[in-house]
């Protein structure tokens, strides 16, 4: 069947309203993305494009041209047929020394209409912290004041950007949150640990939802990346005023995309899906799994949310080409990518 693309990559056969910005509508029982232009779009982007491990690789390659590399991989990307970035130019969680130039590649993204989200780092990934450091209390009135300032800037850039899909919150906020919760002394450490993550969830995303929204009107509010089962589903009830979508980063064994959407009337945004890791353990012996057999697994999951009306986008969890620095591979195995470090392609992957 022949169809056409409007300049954001939506398909010009299925039509919603012309707003000027992304937002989501439902059409003929699913919701979608919709562009600019007013035209249905499924993101289906890979999460993690460019990292600051991918140094040495850049180096190796490049010869530690940053220019080459930015543009090569954005080719690589496309090409491979990935039609946004919804987790920006970067993450804090890949990039914590700054490695990344933000600027240049969202230029790039400008440049070759590629949609993209904002990111609005609020948490640092517990990966990132130095050993013995905590997370911050965000019940403090000092962090409100300097969530107030962050969301101020960042929107100051992105709020009069129309291929800016929505701004997101990073990955893993609420991941391993017993010690986190132990270190803020408005919370009672004794009552169940879901209780405690839904009153800090709602008072982050309420906060921050507030400051967005005095700041941009218009843009998406796409959430922090969190793990499957940081949430129930009574308290992705509770977050719904304050976010656009639900965006969990893989399937929830307690919860179905179906469930979380009709308890919560938003569409699900898969924000890390695990694309191949089929382990008993995260990452656990990774070179067991060949490309292959990845690239099925891959195949199907987006053939999977495709047909499932309650998704509306997703976000693969691969790095471009493998990663041979950062704590991923000291500590958790390698994080394996679609080309080797050497740039070549994987079988049946890439």
């Amino acid at each position: 069947m022949a169809y056409t693309l409007d300049s954001y990559g939506g398909t010009t056969q299925l039509k919603g309203k012309n707003t000027g910005w992304f937002h989501l509508e439902k059409l003929d029982g699913r919701r979608w993305f919709i562009t600019p232009e007013g035209n249905a779009f499924f993101p289906v982007s890979l999460a993690h494009i460019y990292t600051g491990n991918s140094q040495p690789t850049v180096q190796k390659l490049y010869d530690g041209d940053k220019d080459v590399w930015i543009e090569k991989w954005f080719s690589q990307v496309r090409a491979l047929g990935f039609n946004c970035a919804l987790a920006g130019a970067t993450s804090q969680c890949r990039d914590p020394k700054g490695y990344v130039d933000v600027e240049q590649v969202e230029a790039l993204f400008r440049r070759e209409s590629f949609p993209y989200a904002a990111g609005l780092f609020l948490i640092p990934h517990p990966n990132e912290l130095p050993e013995g450091q905590e997370r911050p209390d965000i019940f403090a009135p000092a962090y409100q004041e300097w969530v107030e300032e962050l969301v101020a800037g960042i929107c100051s850039r992105y709020a009069d950007d129309p291929l800016m899909m929505g701004y997101y919150y990073g990955f893993g906020t609420f991941i391993r949150p017993e010690s986190w919760i132990k270190s803020i002394p408005s919370l009672d450490s004794e009552v169940p640990i879901q209780e405690n993550i839904r009153k800090m969830a709602v008072h982050l995303y309420r906060i921050v939802h507030d400051a967005i929204r005095r700041h941009d009107p218009n843009h998406l509010i796409l959430g922090p990346y969190v793990k499957e089962q940081s949430f129930d589903l009574k308290t992705w009830q509770a977050l719904t005023p304050y976010v656009d979508m639900l965006s969990p980063q893989h399937f929830n064994r307690d919860s179905s995309f179906a469930e979380q959407s009709a308890a919560t009337g938003r569409a699900v945004l898969v924000s890390d899906e695990e694309s191949g890791h089929i382990f008993a353990a995260a990452r656990q012996n990774p070179r067991s799994v060949t490309s292959e057999n990845k690239g099925r697994v891959y195949s199907l999951l987006l053939d999977r949310h495709l047909r499932d009306a309650n998704v509306c986008g997703v976000n693969f969890c691969a790095t471009l080409y493998d990663l041979d620095d950062g704590p991923l591979m000291d500590k958790m195995g390698m994080m394996e990518g679609l080309y080797d470090w050497d740039g070549n392609a994987k079988p049946g992957l890439a």
